[in-house]
């Protein structure tokens, strides 16, 4: 769409150089894909929710909630350690991601 590789001639060289070490790769390139794909064929995900049921969802619009949030000073241990990690280390274990996500959410 954009001049670069496709994700079909990416998975095709992954498979072919390296076919028993690429599994979590090739699982993420299908996810990428994947939502390539949902926002083409139902573009308003973008903007609204494609569950009816989510259309009313309030959302809290506190910024010194979310500063917080993304500052790791929620006062919550678990989710604090998470977000201050990402901080540090760039990277968080799929594990926090669920929780942390979950926090910002609920």
């Amino acid at each position: 769409r954009f001049g670069e590789l496709s994700a079909r001639t990416v998975f095709s060289a992954v498979v072919r150089k390296h076919r028993d070490k690429a599994r979590t790769f090739l699982r993420r390139l299908a996810w990428r894909d994947l939502a390539y794909w949902m926002l083409w064929k139902l573009p308003c995900m973008a903007d609204e929710p494609i569950r009816p049921q989510y259309v009313q969802q309030w959302w809290d619009t506190n910024a010194a909630h979310l500063k917080a949030w993304q500052r790791g000073n929620t006062g919550f241990p678990l989710v604090d350690a998470a977000m201050r990690q990402l901080w540090v280390t760039g990277w968080m274990p799929n594990y926090m991601r669920h929780v942390v996500a979950g926090f910002l959410v609920e």
